[in-house]
């Protein structure tokens, strides 16, 4: 309370119904991964930490797709501001502490539900700095200043780790940013263009080329925070998220 960075950033078309699944985290045990992701680290931030909360929103005209690249903004400016990702965002713990599994149905059948715990061994990754990038065009060589490869018009086989991105052949803007093991996320947005009733088909349908940034030793969550700073620096640069970006 009263901190001058955040512990959690999201979005919703249902501000009371998502805040009420926040409840359990002043529970006594450490609630599940879902119905709400933050809920575990914000439970271990009250229950080992004292840390008291206090909620903000605001009232967002646009669709799904709006309002999560206005989440990708607010998390990317906070990165940028204070240097670090807030708290609970990219599915962070606090160091030490284990995450409680999801809670569904496949789960509890499986008997591989389960609350999470206190784990000295287990540290918290560091936040990677911020690249938001207001200078360059997003399909600069040097665009927030990461290794990128030159522009292909083909896929890659190798099972490289980091950041890459998607445009229409010679476009500024870009048809999309993402992350993971490069390889095989362009092999599966390619297959999404043979797909007839795939909502990103058109947008991986034609003359396409690819760029990568190979980062190798980020951790899952610093990946995360980079996709995110890219999506936002595409977005208040051109005014737009990437033209596949969020459609799922």
């Amino acid at each position: 309370m009263g901190e001058s960075t955040l512990a959690y950033v999201g979005q919703s078309s249902g501000l009371r119904g998502r805040l009420s699944q926040l409840c359990a985290l002043y529970g006594d045990e450490m609630p599940y991964n879902d119905p709400h992701t933050a809920a575990p680290c914000l439970w271990v931030m009250r229950t080992a930490e004292g840390a008291e909360f206090e909620v903000s929103v605001a009232e967002f005209a646009g669709d799904v797709r709006e309002r999560t690249l206005a989440e990708c903004v607010v998390v990317s400016q906070h990165r940028a501001e204070f240097g670090r990702s807030p708290t609970a965002n990219f599915g962070r713990m606090p160091g030490g502490w284990i995450k409680s599994t999801g809670n569904n149905a496949a789960l509890v059948k499986s008997g591989r539900r389960a609350r999470g715990y206190q784990d000295p061994a287990v540290t918290r990754s560091l936040d990677h700095a911020s690249v938001l990038d207001l200078d360059h065009a997003p399909t600069a060589p040097e665009w927030a200043g990461l290794p990128w490869s030159p522009w292909h018009p083909g896929l890659i086989a190798e099972p490289t780790l980091g950041v890459y991105r998607i445009r229409r052949a010679g476009e500024q803007h870009l048809v999309y940013i993402g992350q993971g093991r490069i390889g095989a996320r362009l092999v599966a947005h390619a297959a999404k263009s043979r797909l007839e009733d795939h909502r990103q088909r058109a947008a991986f349908t034609g003359d396409l080329e690819r760029s990568w940034a190979a980062l190798p030793t980020c951790t899952a969550a610093q990946l995360l925070e980079v996709e995110c700073d890219l999506i936002a620096s595409h977005a208040l640069l051109t005014g737009s998220a990437p033209e596949a970006q969020f459609l799922g």
